[in-house]
């Protein structure tokens, strides 16, 4: 299957690692320590914030580096901090009332809170391990405060809409969806995909033996980063058409990226 056997392995979290309770099964957790143990290289790639993903990291023991926010926050495996970047406020100033006047939902991550313009309460099931909830604050102190990301939670149709919009700006942003009801701004040049060579560069590790697991199209460039893409089978017809040569790995539903690995270990 391989020309050569994967060393590093990148995990999405939401909707890839993590089942449709937004935790980690015990099969899951088996799985990647056996790959620790081995001596192989882990590291979670997520839209969600460092704070967020803590909880998990410690419950798979450790020893895992972390490409947050979609990049705009990297650690290493021992939790020390290799990259930040943040938006300008000019994006907030200009983002944040287009997505009030699109009527949706309007969050943003800082280095410590996730702070939100309204409360969203189906938001918040998939963050009770973690408890990293947000704070209701006022679109007002939303816009002045430097962000690590901005997130557009809504219907489809109208995010969009405001894509289109702002497309249009020519902010100096990379937009993406991770879902069909998640649109996200990170600064210009942070992807998933730009954090992970960011990561390697600076532990001085190859990309060649790599293998990373999504289902979103945040993971686009993560995908083009590395030697194997897995695409999960919960993923969208979409991006499978993207990477019509990629492996497959079956549901979260189902522990697809363990037994995936478990498969390959064996």
């Amino acid at each position: 299957m391989f020309e050569q056997t994967p060393d590093t392995f990148i995990f999405d979290m939401d909707g890839t690692l993590l089942n449709e309770h937004h935790q980690l099964s015990p099969l899951t957790v088996r799985v990647l320590s056996e790959l620790r143990e081995r001596g192989h290289r882990l590291v979670v790639a997520t839209g969600r914030h460092f704070m967020d993903v803590r909880p998990y990291l410690k419950q798979l023991g450790g020893g895992i580096a972390a490409i947050t926010c979609n990049g705009a926050l990297i650690h290493n495996a021992e939790g020390e901090l290799i990259q930040r970047a943040s938006l300008p406020l000019a994006v907030n100033e200009t983002l944040l009332p287009l997505g009030d006047a699109a009527d949706v939902h309007l969050n943003i991550y800082t280095d410590a809170e996730w702070m939100v313009a309204s409360p969203c309460e189906p938001m918040l099931a998939a963050h009770s391990q973690s408890q990293f909830f947000y704070r209701h604050t006022s679109l007002q102190e939303m816009m002045r405060t430097p962000a690590l990301k901005i997130l557009f939670y809504g219907e489809n149709s109208r995010l969009q809409q405001l894509k289109s919009q702002i497309h249009h700006t020519q902010l100096p942003i990379h937009l993406t969806f991770s879902d069909d009801y998640y649109l996200e701004a990170m600064p210009q040049g942070i992807s998933k995909g730009d954090a992970l060579k960011t990561l390697a560069q600076h532990l001085a590790f190859s990309l060649d033996k790599s293998m990373a697991f999504g289902d979103g199209f945040n993971d686009v460039e993560l995908f083009n980063a590395v030697t194997y893409p897995v695409v999960m089978e919960n993923a969208s017809d979409r991006l499978k058409q993207q990477f019509p040569h990629a492996l497959r790995a079956i549901s979260n539903m189902e522990d697809g990226v363990a037994r995936f690995l478990d498969s390959l270990i064996r």
